[in-house]
């Protein structure tokens, strides 16, 4: 039988072992952290990333996690908006998606 050690348990690490289990492949997936409350670079998902999300079975979880649809970017100075941009890559019904990764 196939056995795989993934190390890191960030959204690839997750990811690829979840999809190897799916495939009947026994694996360990190992993380130095010991919760998921670390800092990230980033909490937004892009169209493809809720795709993706939604081919691996994965996108009925977003209902049960905090999350908000991206619909403008707003840029601030000394707490002083100076403008606001309207999200372009909304694309179809997936908009971008601001999500709790630690959630996730």
């Amino acid at each position: 039988m196939t056995q795989v050690v993934i190390v890191g348990a960030g959204p690839t690490g997750a990811t690829l072992a979840l999809l190897l289990v799916q495939r009947g492949i026994s694996v360990q997936l190992i993380e130095a952290s010991r919760n998921s409350r670390r800092m990230f670079r980033g909490e937004g998902l892009m169209p493809n990333g809720l795709e993706a999300l939604e081919q691996m079975g994965l996108l009925p979880l977003m209902s049960r996690i905090p999350h908000a649809p991206l619909n403008a970017w707003e840029f601030f100075i000394n707490q002083r908006s100076l403008f606001r941009v309207e999200e372009p890559l909304a694309v179809g019904e997936q908009p971008c998606t601001l999500v709790s990764q630690p959630a996730l």
